[in-house]
């Protein structure tokens, strides 16, 4: 995993490339570097008109959704937020709905100390 705000030598260059281009959060860098470069592509594919945009983080996240299904970004929701083993297994116990309504608020924990306790209230098994 990146540690914020350091370069990372397993990034590859063209996620580095967009995320230097466009300024991406962090953790948006760390979620493409985890997309087969198929993906990766059809996500990038409009990326020259986002130049301009407030939030491109959110935009890339976007369209990460249209391109990748929920059971692969619960595998990067987990990998990027370091889960301990019991939130892991809830997890992966929620059907797709369940996970897609957990991962929706946003798919890396910001400005919490414990993510495993923060994932939990997001309604894990209701």
């Amino acid at each position: 995993m990146t540690i914020p705000g350091t370069g990372n030598s397993d990034t590859p260059e063209d996620v580095q490339q967009l995320m230097n281009s466009l300024g991406l959060e962090w953790w948006c860098g760390e979620v493409l570097k985890r997309l087969s470069l198929w993906q990766r592509q059809q996500v990038m594919r409009d990326v020259p008109n986002m130049q301009n945009a407030r939030n491109p983080s959110g935009i890339v996240m976007s369209r990460v959704r249209q391109f990748v299904d929920v059971s692969e970004l619960m595998t990067i929701f987990i990998d990027i937020n370091q889960f301990d083993g019991a939130v892991q297994a809830e997890l992966w116990a929620l059907n797709a709905e369940q996970q897609q309504a957990v991962i929706n608020p946003g798919i890396y924990l910001q400005n919490v100390r414990n993510p495993s306790t923060a994932v939990r209230s997001r309604k894990i098994g209701r």
